[in-house]
């Protein structure tokens, strides 16, 4: 696992030991935004919900909002997880398969709106702890329209929040 903002808001891959998410609450992780797809998980563990069983026997909190690998979430799950990261300002780690491409796009999207940073420097802050993170023109174009419609996106996080 990474921090982008040390104990704030991190990434990981996907886990396969629970050796491993014994590590993150270790290094201070509370809650959880699993991206993968359901088989993908299941791939991993077996079935999904075995997975979320582990995470609630660790006293984790998770969110989890499937979004296919090298994509992007739609509008609706964009705001859903955004609410949820923005809802406790610390411990929040978050992963799909390998912690790059859906990972890197939401940890430079929280960059984006919470500091203001431009897609640019949001990626280069990720891509610091985790080279390689955000992977696809669709992810890159996600971002920058994250950046041009910043105000709109808050608006719409915010509201009824």
């Amino acid at each position: 696992m990474y921090w982008v903002r040390r104990k704030i808001i991190g990434g990981s891959p996907l886990p396969y030991t629970e050796d491993e998410i014994e590590g993150w609450k270790k290094e201070g992780v509370k809650r959880v935004l699993i991206l993968p797809e359901d088989w993908e998980i299941e791939e991993a563990w077996g079935d999904k919900e075995y997975y979320f069983s582990v995470l609630r026997s660790r006293n984790f909190e998770y969110l989890h909002v499937p979004i296919p690998d090298g994509g992007v979430p739609n509008e609706r799950q964009f705001i859903t997880i955004m609410r949820w990261l923005l809802s406790k300002k610390e411990g929040n780690l978050v992963h799909c398969v390998g912690g790059l491409g859906r990972t890197g796009t939401i940890l430079a999207s929280y960059l984006i709106l919470t500091e203001g940073l431009d897609a640019d420097t949001a990626i280069d802050e990720v891509r610091r702890v985790r080279p390689g993170a955000v992977q696809t023109y669709e992810q890159l174009m996600f971002l920058l329209n994250v950046e041009g419609m910043k105000k709109n996106w808050l608006k719409n996080i915010y509201s009824n929040f």
